[in-house]
């Protein structure tokens, strides 16, 4: 149970949250934090939080647990202004899709306070974004990652691990390099290229005619297209090592099935397209 939750960045994320938690009846009261007032009035007035606050310091003062899912961007400026009004066993977690750069900032900022930091992503999303699309469910048979330091509180990181599979999630630990490598493969790039594709529709000469046309592959393949721009530049330019490798391995990818095509290679275009069947099978069946 958690007494006091303050949410910073009261959005999909953050409102998801504090609605599953709400129906395990695993929290008390939910103080929101953001900038505009108006988010903030909205998330009231759907139930999502009890109150909230422009002033960071109102917000997080009888805190037991703080959650951070606010974008990428603005962490690193968040941790420097939190650590002052944090209790000294205050637990912080946030929500960002990168972590590298995160733990980075709040070794800086948070100082002595970072022993009861515990940094987390959780795999789960929609293309619709903000308080409006939140929902209890949202992190249901989902995975969770979890990367603490090696000074972080064992207390903190149990009440995150227990947060999560409360709500439904499965957590997994991994070092925050691991997480950023591994994530830059499985869902940046995956949003990198489905940007990419609807950007090159854009811009033939029959865009009209491409529009209509566009099969039910397409469509499927470009749905997280509809994700939020700036969240994903913001992920992007936080990540972007790890991210321009994977986007080197895919085009050398690309230029590895250019040449079996060129040359015809039926048996081995056959064998790349089985082998691809098969390993989405696995996948399939994992989330199954």
């Amino acid at each position: 149970m958690i007494h006091h939750l303050t949410i910073i960045g009261v959005g999909l994320i953050g409102g998801s949250v504090a609605k599953a938690l709400r129906c395990q009846n695993a929290v008390g009261h939910v103080t929101g934090f953001g900038r505009r007032e108006s988010t903030l009035q909205r998330a009231q007035a759907l139930g999502v939080i009890d109150s909230w606050s422009l002033d960071l310091g109102a917000a997080v003062e009888q805190a037991e647990v703080v959650i951070i899912s606010s974008p990428v961007n603005t962490i690193a400026s968040i941790f420097h202004e939190l650590k002052s009004y944090l209790g000294e066993t205050t637990i912080v977690t946030d929500a960002g899709s990168v972590k590298g750069s995160i733990v980075d900032a709040a070794v800086r900022g948070l100082g002595d306070k970072i022993i009861n930091f515990v940094p987390g992503h959780p795999i789960a999303g929609k293309e619709k974004s903000g308080v409006d699309a939140a929902s209890e469910t949202l992190f249901y048979g989902h995975r969770t990652i979890l990367t603490p330091m090696a000074n972080t509180r064992t207390e903190a990181i149990s009440a995150v691990k227990d947060m999560w599979e409360t709500i439904g999630a499965e957590v997994v630990f991994m070092e925050p390099s691991v997480h950023d490598d591994l994530l830059a493969l499985t869902s940046h790039l995956p949003h990198a290229l489905a940007f990419i594709l609807v950007d090159l529709l854009s811009r033939q000469n029959n865009t009209k005619n491409c529009l209509n046309l566009s099969a039910g592959g397409f469509y499927d393949i470009t749905r997280i297209a509809s994700s939020d721009p700036v969240m994903w530049r913001d992920i992007f330019l936080s990540n972007k090592h790890a991210i321009l490798q994977r986007l080197t391995e895919y085009s050398s990818a690309i230029d590895d099935l250019v040449g079996l095509i060129d040359r015809s290679d039926s048996s081995a275009l056959e064998e790349m397209f089985k082998h691809a069947n098969e390993v989405r099978r696995q996948i399939k069946d994992r989330r199954s």
